[in-house]
């Protein structure tokens, strides 16, 4: 007998995010803050030595900065998909009801109750060959379409 199915994700999903959630946070700013120091350092050289410590600054800070967003980008992944999927689902719904004439797609989007989902359920007559639907048993042409039974 198989074992239960492993869970998707890393082990320990709960402490990669929050790593990366906490590290992000911390390099964001870090990154941000060297980036300006380097930049004003690089403004304010006067020719006097050596700029590559001062370029290398800003673009260091600027890397920072990068993988500070990467991380902040996969620890907080999850809730902004959830949130995508929370705002994109009601338009979704409401355009499949406004496709469909309150029909929906696949389930989704049915407004209109007007019945036929129960009907079907008690019709114990023929299948309708041009949609699919059950009818009743005296029935010669189909109640959702209007195509004949014969």
């Amino acid at each position: 007998m198989a074992g239960p199915t492993p869970q998707p994700g890393l082990r320990n999903q709960a402490g990669a995010r929050t790593f990366f959630r906490v590290a992000g946070a911390v390099l964001v700013p870090v990154g941000i803050a060297t980036c300006i120091y380097g930049f004003v350092s690089f403004v304010r050289y006067d020719g006097d030595g050596d700029p590559l410590p001062q370029m290398g600054l800003f673009l260091g800070g600027f890397l920072l900065f990068a993988i500070g967003g990467m991380f902040l980008n996969l620890g907080f992944a999850g809730v902004a998909a959830r949130y995508g999927a929370g705002e994109t689902m009601p338009v979704a719904k409401d355009a499949a009801s406004y496709l469909s004439d309150g029909r929906g797609i696949m389930g989704a989007g049915r407004t209109v109750d007007d019945g036929s989902h129960a009907r079907e359920a008690t019709a114990a007559g023929p299948y309708c060959r041009s949609c699919g639907v059950r009818n009743d048993a005296e029935a010669r042409f189909c109640d959702n379409c209007g195509g004949s039974l014969a």
